[in-house]
């Protein structure tokens, strides 16, 4: 029986994850086709955000029971060897007057990938930045309607979030 976890490529945050038995490695392609869907629980309904198969990645993990029940909380780590790691937690986004603002508990140690979803209407946008060396928040150019947008928020190093957040 293998794990096969999925994740985006990259910042390396885990989206989901499998266990089959006696099949070789399978592609992205076989498991989500050609995007991801990913619910959000808003005030107003359920949002439904869509990760393209082409942001996605898959690596055969160990055997961790909890990459099914919060595959957010993993990352698969790159050197020397790709494993997976629970990662440590990250603050929800939010909008500002120019885009989705994220914010590190503490400066970068290092340029840090952020990947984002966000939902304008039944629309999926997707976004990139990077914290720089040093800084501890990126603003990332987006524009949104007012009131509430569902965000899946991946950045590198820390665990991913999926939340409601209100644009003013």
């Amino acid at each position: 029986m293998s794990v096969f976890a999925v994740y985006e490529s990259s910042t390396g945050v885990v989206v989901g994850g499998v266990k089959v038995i006696g099949t070789a490695a399978p592609t992205v392609a076989t498991l989500v086709g050609d995007a991801l869907p990913v619910r959000v629980s808003l005030d107003a309904g359920v949002a439904t955000l869509s990760l393209p198969g082409t942001e996605l990645a898959v690596h055969e993990a160990d055997d961790q029971p909890e990459v099914f029940t919060d595959p957010l909380a993993y990352g698969v780590t790159r050197p020397p060897k790709p494993a997976l790691a629970k990662l440590p937690s990250i603050d929800a986004p939010t909008f500002d007057g120019t885009g989705l603002v994220v914010t590190l508990k503490g400066d970068a140690a290092q340029d840090t990938a952020v990947f984002a979803l966000v939902s304008e209407g039944t629309e999926t946008l997707p976004v990139t930045g990077t914290v720089a060396k040093g800084a501890n928040d990126v603003t990332i150019p987006v524009t949104v309607s007012a009131g509430a947008h569902a965000v899946l928020l991946l950045v590198a190093g820390r665990a991913g979030r999926l939340d409601e957040v209100e644009k003013p």
